[in-house]
């Protein structure tokens, strides 16, 4: 193959998967990009799924796919998240995150391993109302609200995985 032709065959992939790819500051040949279905952000491919699961099965839907239950590392990402749901959706489902104190109350992690910094739980949350609230939702009542809810509620599921 020509240098030309590679050029426009490089080309055309940019324009097919450009749309949702994230290619280094320099051009190259060389882009990250998501499976089909997949929104691109912060060097994550994330995926909405309105079909509701518990907690586990979610988790276990998402790593069947690759990937977890999205952590919420910083507050641009939440909104990134809330606002791909609503795009998605038409609406703000409950949807589970992958926050959990399930293995100790009170000691929050990620299910994807990633260090847990959090600190923008709604007011007065996560306060494991009747001592059974141990996985993390977010959009409570169709609002910006990040709740600890009880793991066996079925809610919709937002996944994250590497491209």
């Amino acid at each position: 193959m020509t240098s030309s032709g590679l050029l426009f065959t490089l080309l055309l992939c940019g324009l097919w998967f450009g749309a949702n790819a994230k290619c280094s500051p320099r051009p190259s040949a060389f882009c990250e990009t998501c499976p089909a279905g997949w929104t691109w952000y912060g060097g994550h491919c994330y995926l909405f799924d309105k079909n509701e699961k518990d907690w586990a099965d979610a988790e276990k839907y998402c790593n069947s796919l690759g990937g977890n239950l999205a952590s919420l590392q910083s507050t641009d990402e939440y909104t990134f998240i809330r606002d791909l749901i609503a795009k998605t959706s038409g609406s703000n489902p409950r949807t589970w995150v992958g926050g959990s104190d399930a293995v100790k109350n009170g000691a929050w992690m990620w299910s994807d391993g990633s260090n847990f910094v959090f600190n923008f739980w709604a007011k007065n949350e996560p306060n494991n109302f009747g001592g059974v609230e141990s996985c993390m939702e977010i959009n409570y009542n169709g609002q910006d609200y990040v709740n600890d809810e009880n793991c066996n509620r079925k809610n919709s599921v937002i996944c994250a995985r590497d491209p």
